[in-house]
């Protein structure tokens, strides 16, 4: 069985935001209903192209991907950066296209407070950091230290097919056999005006970006999400929906913007190039 894990790495719970706006991104719940779905027997490949995103979706997806009953293989067309890169080293067999990339580099978050805060969030980073070292070694297998990963994860480096093989990160390059000498030497750069706006929020915007102007464009008149009510500016959690929400979908909405609020703070995990002023790793 195939599957095509395309666009940003996201939480189940804010899938819905991304396929409002109609911006390609995948989650843990999808890779877990391949699981369930995959026929006894056979692998589950993945075809990964993904620059990244939440580095606790990535941590999730590698969890069931590292645990899945059956043989796993990741097949890398173009890129697999940032935390698409923990998704990939999770897998039994990582395939990559001769032309394809993957990138690693340090996680990053917003952050605010005294020099306490500061210090709290750095020690946070580097913990995330600690825990995706442990997946890119566990898939190296020895064929690259600890030392020499935690080296390319500071510098934030691009790496060929043939690097990732070296290192132990991939496996095999597809067709390898038949291309020219030479041929991963022309991937191209990642610009940061690659893809389209989407309503004058980038692919890159965080989830709380996108919930920010989803739910103004909903108030302008855009039809909302099935199960997403928008609450009037400065309405509480206690007080009636005018669009006859129930209390259940009222609270909902509050403990939703709640975490995407702490989650614009500090889980996004993209490469600098793709996300915009306020990039994360």
């Amino acid at each position: 069985m195939r599957i095509t894990l395309n666009g940003r790495v996201v939480a189940s719970e804010d899938q819905w935001l991304y396929d409002w706006f109609g911006i390609e991104a995948f989650s843990p719940a999808v890779v877990r209903q391949a699981l369930a779905d995959n026929p006894e027997g056979e692998a589950l490949e993945v075809e990964l192209n993904s620059p990244g995103g939440s580095v606790f979706a990535g941590f999730e997806l590698y969890s069931l991907l590292r645990e899945a009953k059956c043989k796993t293989v990741a097949i890398v067309q173009s890129l697999a950066g940032s935390a698409a890169s923990t998704v990939m080293a999770a897998c039994d067999l990582v395939q990559m296209s001769p032309v394809a990339q993957v990138m690693i580099h340090l996680p990053s978050s917003r952050a605010a407070g005294n020099q306490n805060d500061m210090k709290h969030e750095a020690k946070v980073l580097e913990q995330i950091t600690q825990s995706i070292l442990n997946g890119y070694e566990a898939k190296c297998r020895g064929k690259a230290d600890r030392a020499r990963l935690d080296k390319l994860i500071r510098a934030e480096s691009w790496l060929t097919a043939q690097e990732a093989v070296e290192l132990g990160l991939a496996d095999e390059i597809l067709g390898w056999e038949d291309a020219p000498e030479g041929a991963a030497e022309f991937v191209n750069a990642i610009g940061g005006n690659i893809r389209t706006l989407v309503n004058s929020v980038g692919p890159g915007a965080s989830s709380a970006e996108l919930l920010a102007r989803y739910e103004q464009l909903v108030r302008d008149g855009a039809a909302p999400a099935d199960g997403h009510p928008v609450l009037d500016p400065g309405q509480a959690p206690e007080h009636s929906d005018p669009s006859g929400g129930t209390p259940e979908t009222i609270a909902d909405d509050w403990t939703r913007r709640a975490r995407l609020a702490i989650e614009k703070c500090r889980s996004d995990i993209l490469p600098p190039r793709w996300g915009g002023e306020n990039t994360k790793n």
